[in-house]
């Protein structure tokens, strides 16, 4: 029976070769040619011949991405696994507890029967494309080869291949450097976000989902197919080590169950030993990237208790060669490695190669033998195939190790889940404080509709949630009937915990005396404080008696309408949800006056509200149309009056701004019309014309002003808006327009306008203040038109941005603050060195000049789309422009 499996096994691989080109006769090339790139519409179609001549290989389409390209999945393993692959499927969910614990049977059923289901994702970041030319050599292999290696893996995988996170970017990137390749533009880096809108950031989406590709991924991980591995290949910096493997550098995060942290060592171990194996050089471990951290793509897996692994190739230039310097090696040097790159140490890189694109980098400064890095790359030249090469062995490397341990890997993994439910049981996942549960509110919010909204992103994450059927009592305190529940006793429960909790991140030293080392990315994301939602941590166990009804479908936001005639109405406006119904309205033509708590409305019927109200339920009163219409009642103090839609101008910079690009997002999301101006629109003049409100994404002042002005970019996109832009948004606020600037685009107005502001981060070196993201206490004037549908004490994020004094100014300005940290405690979640600076200190400043506007942001009102708590302020910014 084994033998005629075998033949069966060969005639299938057999009959795939000879059906099946190969990617070199498909593509005209082999992966990895010098300046030679694979377009992701070609790849799939790859896949597509492949898939319909292999019976190893299934592909999926999950969806369309943002912009309408496919998202796919291929599903490969050995075809009598893929002829039963929903009874596969079914034990996998049942290894994660999904639908409750296995029985006996079914456990030992699993361990016995099943498969080590392997997830590998690529090319998330577009620029990092070598990952997207390997994939297909080696599905060809997988799909034709009869290597006893291959069948092995075959027979005891189910490997699951998403060959592009980012299909539209993968597109933009192809395009562009086929449109440069060969002229003196080569090395000019695409002048917009390698994403439709957030570029590099698409990596830090895991957990808010709010990109359709985010959404997609999550699906098949923790609704679909629950994998126990999942590696997301990646690219880094060209200057150091060619390959970063796991594990991952310290601080860990205490709501990982540490068998994750070893078994990310044990695999990514593998993969460096395999490519230590094949002699290649610059493979390191322990490094740069930390243990700690939600949101970058495999890493959230470890809070959903799979096996989460990176690695980083070093990039070339997209398709390019790069040639690097030949370093020395001293070996009576002190063995003293140089400190962990920083995110700023690759835009240093970066810049460096554009500036200088035909010169080699400079030799490589680590080069110090030690147990991470036994082997260190010296310097030399480096090529797209280089990659190419290095992912194929790495890859490989994981799922024969996957296959080998396919047994002991189900057997941890479902210890793993089983401890996770039954310490959650106990209240006891971790930390020295017990959670039996974790309690959403269901009266008390700021805005109802956020807590509904977090529900919906925690549930794309997997996490159960219930509903209270009736009011009960919890610590002492009363709750409402309504209130969502988050049990603990979940298979996911360390996921939801650490999204709903407070950050402590640990200090790092390299040594006794040593400074903190500060995290690589945020260090706070309490999704509930970022919301604006209350959440409650449950010490004790609920009540028995307590009837939950368990959450099974999205929930819609809801707005109770109160109508006081045909035409006029009023409802809440307590949070950003509201403003995608005001931004409708005003779009029609409607007056909306907007309060501190509530949004009035003239001159919209019945029907038009129904058509407006898409996307919500409407509760409430709804009067008759005969009803006398009410007299309107004075304008409050603070009250904002919108009697049309503002006509707003986002600056779009030609270097690729990813806060531009959330803002856009924002918008879009929210309903708020906006139009995208570049350098020569700003130039042209007479903004006030055609904008009432413009709006300056974060970006350094140099860099609005010079833009990017190297020999090897595109002529096109050269430059900042310079002195004649700058000229026009003086004119601009001279004629009444509002300029509203955004985390470090509030430097060029406080440097070049005469405002009563002074930025106090400026100046400051990252030992005396550093925050890379931080979750912070924020105070809110609630008397200012700029604070509508916020609460007085609120959250905001930030990010290493300005904060602010009020310095004396000319009689005809009035500088006020809108929002401030508190004298004492300004972080609420996270890490920050140099809180003390900032205690006491403006946030957000608002600048009236008769007739023009200034806003300058200092915290992040729209940080990656995350802060719901702070985006009010922005909107209504940009509804101050318009009001008198």
């Amino acid at each position: 029976m084994k033998l005629l499996s075998v033949m069966v096994f060969c005639l299938s691989g057999a009959v795939a070769a000879a059906e099946t080109p190969t990617p070199e006769q498909f593509f005209g090339f082999r992966m990895g040619t010098d300046k030679k790139l694979a377009r992701w519409d070609k790849i799939v179609e790859y896949f597509d011949r492949v898939a319909a001549t292999s019976d190893r290989v299934r592909l999926r389409n999950l969806g369309p991405t943002t912009n309408g390209n496919r998202f796919i999945v291929l599903e490969i393993s050995a075809p009598e696994t893929l002829k039963n692959l929903d009874h596969f499927k079914a034990m996998q969910r049942k290894l994660y507890f999904q639908g409750g614990a296995p029985t006996a049977t079914e456990r030992d059923e699993i361990f016995r029967d099943h498969k080590a289901v392997v997830l590998i994702t690529t090319n998330v970041h577009a620029t990092e494309i070598g990952a997207s030319q390997m994939v297909p050599e080696y599905v060809y292999q997988l799909a034709t080869s009869n290597d006893p290696k291959v069948r092995h893996i075959l027979a005891e995988t189910i490997f699951l291949l998403v060959p592009s996170l980012n299909p539209d970017g993968q597109i933009m990137i192809t395009d562009w450097y086929n449109k440069n390749v060969g002229t003196p533009y080569e090395p000019s880096p695409l002048p917009w976000p390698y994403h439709p809108y957030i570029g590099h950031d698409n990596n830090r989406d895991m957990y808010m989902f709010t990109q359709r590709e985010s959404q997609l991924t999550a699906h098949l991980l923790w609704q679909d197919w629950f994998p126990s591995i999942w590696l997301d290949e990646h690219q880094q910096g060209s200057a150091g080590s060619r390959i970063f493997v796991m594990p991952a550098t310290d601080p860990i995060n205490a709501n990982v169950h540490p068998l994750i942290y070893r078994l990310n060592g044990f695999y990514g171990q593998a993969q460096g030993a395999a490519l230590e194996a094949s002699g290649k050089d610059g493979i390191i471990y322990n490094a740069t990237y930390t243990n700690y951290w939600e949101g970058a793509m495999a890493w959230s897996g470890w809070w959903h208790n799979q096996v989460g692994l990176l690695t980083e190739l070093a990039s070339a230039r997209i398709a390019s060669p790069i040639d690097q310097r030949r370093a020395t090696y001293d070996p009576a040097a002190p063995a003293r490695p140089q400190a962990p790159a920083a995110p700023e140490d690759f835009q240093a890189e970066r810049r460096r190669l554009m500036e200088n694109p035909d010169e080699p980098l400079p030799a490589p400064r680590d080069v110090i033998p030690r147990t991470e890095y036994p082997r260190p790359w010296m310097g030399g030249k480096w090529t797209l195939r280089d990659i190419v090469d290095y992912e194929l062995i790495a890859t490989e490397a994981l799922l024969e190790t996957a296959a080998n341990e396919r047994e002991s890997l189900l057997r941890q993994i479902f210890e793993v889940n089983r401890a996770t439910v039954e310490a959650g049981r106990n209240g006891q996942i971790a930390g020295k404080e017990r959670v039996f549960a974790i309690l959403i509110p269901a009266d008390g919010q700021q805005d109802p509709n956020e807590a509904t909204d977090l529900v919906n992103r925690l549930r794309m994450a997997g996490v159960e949630i219930d509903r209270a059927a009736g009011p009960f009592e919890s610590n002492g305190k009363k709750y409402a009937a309504g209130t969502y529940v988050i049990r603990m006793a979940q298979v996911f429960a360390r996921y939801a915990k650490d999204m709903l909790e407070r950050q402590y991140y640990p200090e790092v030293r390299r040594s006794p005396n040593g400074p903190a080392e500060p995290p690589y990315d945020v260090s706070g994301w309490s999704l509930g404080m970022q919301m604006g939602v209350n959440t409650v941590a449950a010490a004790f166990p609920l009540p028995e008696s307590l009837k939950l009804e368990p959450v099974t479908a999205p929930l819609k936001p809801e707005l109770a309408i109160d109508r006081s005639s045909a035409d006029a109405f009023t409802f809440p406006f307590r949070g950003p949800l509201a403003a995608t119904l005001v931004n409708r309205l005003l779009k029609e033509g409607a007056r909306v006056d907007l309060g501190r708590t509530h949004a009035s409305v003239t001159g919209i019927s019945v029907a038009k509200l129904a058509t407006l109200s898409e996307g919500f339920t409407l509760t409430g009163n709804d009067a008759p149309a005969h009803k006398t219409k009410p007299t309107p009642t004075a304008r409050a103090s603070g009250d904002l009056t919108l009697t049309r839609a503002p006509r707003v101008a986002l600056y779009q910079p030609w270097t690729s701004n990813m806060d531009e690009g959330w803002t856009r997002w924002v918008f879009d999301n929210y309903s708020m019309p906006y139009t995208n101006v570049h350098n020569a629109d700003l130039q042209a003049g007479g903004l006030h014309a055609r904008y009432d409100a413009v709006i300056l994404p974060d970006q350094q002042p140099k860099e609005i002003l010079e833009g990017l002005d190297f020999k090897s970019i595109r002529p096109e996109y050269k430059g900042g808006i310079g002195e004649k832009g700058l000229q026009a948004l003086r004119d601009f606020m001279n004629e009444g327009g509002t300029v509203i600037a955004l985390g470090a685009s509030s430097g060029l107005l406080i440097e070049k306008f005469p405002i009563p502001v002074r930025d106090l981060k400026k100046g400051l070196n990252r030992e005396q203040h550093f925050a890379p993201g931080t979750v912070v206490n924020i105070e809110i004037d609630a008397a200012h038109p700029l604070a509508h549908g916020t609460a007085a004490s609120s959250h905001g994020f930030y990010n290493n941005s300005p904060f602010f004094t009020l310095t004396e100014g000319f009689a005809s300005q009035r500088a006020t603050v809108v929002a401030r940290y508190p004298n004492t405690n300004v972080v609420a979640s996270g890490w920050l060195r140099g809180e003390d600076l900032m205690a006491g200190r403006a946030a957000v400043v608002a600048i009236e000049m008769n007739p023009g506007k200034m806003v300058l942001f200092g915290l992040r009102p729209q940080h990656r789309a995350q802060t719901h708590a702070t985006l009010p302020l922005l909107f209504n910014a940009i509804y101050w422009s318009v009001s008198p």
